[in-house]
C-alpha cells in the first residue's frame, strides 16, 4: 500500500502526464513546453581496498513541464526518479519512494530582471563553490529565493536558500506548540556576477552560509578565464572567514589547443589546519560545489575539509584530450593529490588517473564510457577509509547513456 507521500507524488506525476497529453486549448494564453530525461550508467566498482568489486546499475528518469501564462509569468516543475537497480524490496515493489518534486518554482519578470521562488538548481560559474552536481545520480536542488538580472553586459543574481529546516514543521505547515524558530535554521545567501573584459570573462561570488554547511562563514571568490588564440587561461582565488575562521583556496590553469588537441596543466590549493587545538578554523570549506569536476572523477574527496581531518588539499593535474572528427573526444588526465599540513610526517595522498570518452549518437543521445586508476600512499590508509585495509591501487569504471529531449 501506498503511503500519503508516495500517492500525492504519483498524482503529481499523472498531471504532468495528463498535460502532455491534454489537447492545448487554451494556447492563446497560456503556453506550455515539455522536457525530459533519461539516464542509465553502470559502474563495475573496486575503489575500496577489500579484495571485492561491486557492480551497480544507476537510473534517472526527468519529466519536466514550462507553463508560460503571461509574457512577465511563468512556472516550471521536474519530476525525478533516481534510484540503483535491485535495491526495492522485491520485483513485485510498487513504491514510488524514490519519485521526488526535483524542481518546482515560479518566475516573474523579464530577462532584465526575474525573480525565480522555490526549489531549483543553481550552479554559480564553474561550480568550486555552489553548483547543482548533475554527475550526481540525484542531482542538488536548493529551496528558497533567487532575483536575476543583466545590465550593461554584466549578468547578476543574488539568492536566499533555506538549505537545513530545523522548525517543527508538519505536511500541513508549523506546528504552533513545537516551532522553533527562524534562527535554529541553516541559511544560504549571497550573491553572482559576471562580465567580460576584452577577452576575458570575469566571475564575483559572495556566499554567507549559516548553521547549514559551516556554522557561520563568509565566503569571497573571483575567477578569470579566456582565450587568446590557442592559449587557453584561467585564475581563482576565494577566501573564507568568519567567527574564529580563516582560510583560502587557490587555482589556476593554463593550456594550448591546436586544432582538435588540448593540452592543459592545473593546480589546485585548499589551504588545511596544522594547529585542531587552538579553535580557528584555516581548512578551506568547499561547500556545495560539484567536486567531482575538479579532484578526480573516482569521488575520493567531495566531503572537504572534513574528509581529511581539516588538513586541507593540493592538487596537480596534466590534462590532455582529442575531438575526433565524426561527434566524439576523448580526454587523459593525470593527477597527484596531497594534503596541504602534512600529517604522520608525510603529505602525500597518491596519484590518480582518469579516462574518459564521450560519443554523441544523435543530437537527443549521448554515450559516455570513463574509468579511473587510484595509486595510494601511505598516507591514504590514514585518512581515506576506502584505504583502511591497505595501499593497493583501486579501479572503477563506467558506461552511461544519456537521452534527453525537449
Amino acid at each position: 500500500m501506498l503511503g500519503r507521500g508516495s500517492t500525492s507524488t504519483l498524482l503529481a506525476a499523472a498531471l504532468l502526464a495528463y498535460a502532455a497529453a491534454a489537447p492545448l486549448h487554451a494556447q492563446s494564453t497560456t503556453r506550455l513546453g515539455f522536457d525530459g530525461e533519461f539516464r542509465l550508467r553502470g559502474e563495475w566498482d573496486g575503489r575500496t581496498v577489500d579484495g571485492r568489486v561491486d557492480a551497480v546499475t544507476l537510473l534517472r528518469v526527468r519529466l519536466g513541464v514550462r507553463a508560460e501564462v503571461a509574457s512577465w509569468i511563468g512556472a516550471y516543475a521536474q519530476l525525478q526518479d533516481a534510484r540503483a537497480l535491485g535495491t526495492e524490496g522485491s520485483t513485485l515493489d510498487g513504491s514510488a519512494d524514490l519519485l521526488d518534486m526535483h524542481q518546482a518554482y515560479v518566475e516573474l519578470g523579464t530577462k532584465a530582471l526575474a525573480g525565480r521562488l522555490g526549489r531549483q538548481e543553481m550552479a554559480l560559474g564553474d561550480e568550486r563553490l555552489i553548483g547543482a552536481v548533475r554527475w550526481s545520480n540525484t542531482g542538488r536542488v536548493f529551496d528558497g529565493a533567487r532575483l536575476l538580472g543583466a545590465t550593461s553586459g554584466i549578468s547578476w543574481q543574488a539568492f536566499w536558500m533555506n538549505v537545513v529546516e530545523r522548525d517543527a514543521v508538519l505536511p500541513t505547515g508549523p506546528d504552533p506548540q513545537l516551532n522553533q524558530g527562524i534562527d535554529n535554521d541553516g541559511w544560504l545567501v549571497g550573491g553572482f556576477a559576471s562580465g567580460k573584459l576584452g577577452g576575458t570573462t570575469a566571475e564575483l561570488t559572495a556566499i554567507v552560509d549559516r548553521e547549514a554547511a559551516t556554522e557561520e562563514s563568509y565566503t569571497l571568490g573571483l575567477r578569470a578565464h579566456g582565450r587568446a588564440r590557442a592559449l587557453l587561461y584561467e585564475a581563482a582565488g576565494a577566501y573564507q572567514f568568519g567567527p574564529d575562521r580563516s582560510a583560502y583556496l587557490a587555482s589556476g590553469k593554463v593550456g594550448v589547443a591546436f586544432g582538435s588537441v588540448t593540452v592543459a596543466a592545473q593546480a589546485d590549493y585548499l589551504s588545511g589546519d596544522d594547529d585542531l587545538s587552538d579553535g580557528e578554523a584555516r581548512a578551506f570549506h568547499t561547500l556545495y560545489a560539484t567536486n567531482h569536476k575538479f579532484y578526480g572523477i573516482m569521488d575520493y574527496f567531495l566531503a572537504l575539509p572534513g574528509q581529511l581531518g581539516q588538513a586541507g588539499l593540493v592538487g596537480a593535474m596534466l590534462r590532455g584530450s582529442f575531438a575526433f572528427p565524426k561527434n566524439a573526444s576523448v580526454r587523459l588526465d593525470v593527477h597527484r593529490f596531497a594534503v596541504a599540513k602534512e600529517r604522520s610526517g608525510t603529505r602525500a595522498l597518491g596519484t590518480e588517473l582518469d579516462l574518459v570518452g564521450d560519443w554523441s549518437l544523435h543530437r537527443s543521445a549521448a554515450l559516455q564510457l570513463g574509468g579511473g586508476i587510484f595509486l595510494p600512499e601511505p598516507l591514504a590508509s590514514r585518512l581515506l577509509p576506502a584505504f583502511a585495509a591497505g595501499n593497493e591501487p583501486t579501479y572503477w569504471a563506467y558506461a552511461q547513456l544519456t537521452v534527453r529531449w525537449l
